[in-house]
C-alpha cells in the first residue's frame, strides 16, 4: 500500500470506530485536510460539508443530524471551524458533546489551539500528517530542483501526490509572460500548473539575479504582463503568485522579514479590495529587488 493510501485508510478506520462521536482532524497542511471530505464520502452517502460555518449553517447541520439515516450513518463536516464565530460554536456545543448515535461530527483545523477549550474538550483528536519518510523518498526521486519542489510539496499535498507520480518527467521551465499567465486561467491552479508556475518564477528570479533585466526591460515586462492579464481576474492571480513567490524566496535564502510581511499582508487580506495593477507592480519590484541583493 502506498504512503498516501495508508494515511487515508488510517483516517477512515478512525472515523468508522468513532461513529456516534465528535472528532477533530487536525493537520498543518490544509491541502491534506481537503481529503477528509472524500474519506467521509466513502463512509456514507448522507453527509453535509460546511466551511467556516455560520450560526444558520450550524442549525441546519443539527436539523440534518437529528433525522433518521437511510444509509446507516449521517455525517457533518465543519472545515476550518476555528474561523467560525463564537456564537456559531456555542450554538453547537450540546450536539458536539452528545451527537446522535447514528451520526458523525467531523471538524477540521490547521490551528487546533485557536479553538475554544469548550470545543477542544468535546472532540476526539486525529492528527493527520504525512510521514517524513514519504518526503525523503520523494526528494530522492526528483531530478529537477528537488529542494524547491519539495518545499512546494510540503506546502500542498495535492502537488506532493502529483510529483510522486510524475517526478521523473518534470522538465525545466523558461519564464515567458504569455505561457506563465496562461497557467492562471482557471479558478484554481491544478497541481501541474503550480509546479510549472513555481519553476517559471524560479527561472525569473535567476534572470533578475543575473542582471538580464535593466530598468527599461523590467518596465516592458511589467507592461506586457498587465496587458496579457486583462482577461484574467488579476486580484486572484496576485494571491496565487504571492504564495509561490514566498516559496521561491525561502528557497533562495532571502531573509528580509519586511518582504515576507508584505506578501503575507496580501495573502491575509485576500477579501479586501486593493489596486490590482499597483500591487502587481510592487510584487514584481520586490521580487526583482530580492534577486539583485
Amino acid at each position: 500500500m502506498s504512503a498516501v493510501k495508508e494515511i487515508l485508510e488510517r483516517l477512515k478506520s478512525f472515523l468508522q470506530i468513532n461513529v456516534g462521536s465528535s472528532v477533530c482532524v487536525r493537520s498543518r497542511e490544509q491541502s491534506l485536510l481537503k481529503r477528509v471530505r472524500n474519506v467521509v464520502a466513502e463512509l456514507t452517502k448522507e453527509y453535509l460539508i460546511f466551511t467556516e460555518p455560520s450560526i444558520d449553517e450550524v442549525r441546519q447541520a443539527e436539523e440534518f443530524l437529528y433525522t433518521a439515516s437511510n444509509d446507516g450513518v449521517k455525517a457533518v463536516v465543519f472545515e476550518k471551524f476555528e474561523r467560525s464565530s463564537i456564537e456559531a460554536m456555542n450554538a453547537f456545543l450540546k450536539t458536539l458533546e452528545e451527537p446522535p448515535s447514528h451520526s458523525l461530527v467531523v471538524l477540521t483545523s490547521v490551528k487546533f489551539r485557536e479553538l475554544p477549550q469548550t470545543i477542544r474538550s468535546r472532540v476526539k483528536v486525529f492528527d493527520f500528517f504525512v510521514p517524513v519518510s514519504f518526503y525523503e523518498d520523494l526528494k530522492g526521486r526528483i531530478s529537477l530542483e528537488p529542494e524547491l519542489l519539495l518545499r512546494l510539496c510540503k506546502a500542498d499535498f495535492d502537488v506532493a501526490e502529483y510529483v510522486n507520480e510524475v517526478s521523473g518527467e518534470i522538465e525545466a521551465v523558461h519564464f515567458e509572460p504569455s505561457s506563465f499567465l496562461s497557467l492562471f486561467k482557471g479558478e484554481e491552479l491544478r497541481p501541474y500548473e503550480k509546479v510549472q508556475a513555481l519553476l517559471a518564477l524560479n527561472d525569473l528570479f535567476t534572470r533578475f539575479k543575473n542582471g538580464e533585466f535593466n530598468d527599461k526591460r523590467f518596465v516592458e515586462l511589467y507592461t506586457t504582463m498587465v496587458e496579457q492579464a486583462k482577461k484574467l481576474e488579476l486580484n486572484r492571480v496576485i494571491l496565487q503568485i504571492s504564495w509561490l513567490c514566498e516559496i521561491v524566496l525561502e528557497h533562495r535564502g532571502v531573509n528580509d522579514l519586511s518582504v515576507y510581511r508584505w506578501f503575507d499582508s496580501i495573502l491575509r487580506n485576500r477579501l479586501l479590495n486593493f489596486n490590482s495593477q499597483l500591487t502587481f507592480a510592487n510584487l514584481l519590484i520586490k521580487f526583482r529587488r530580492c534577486a539583485r541583493r
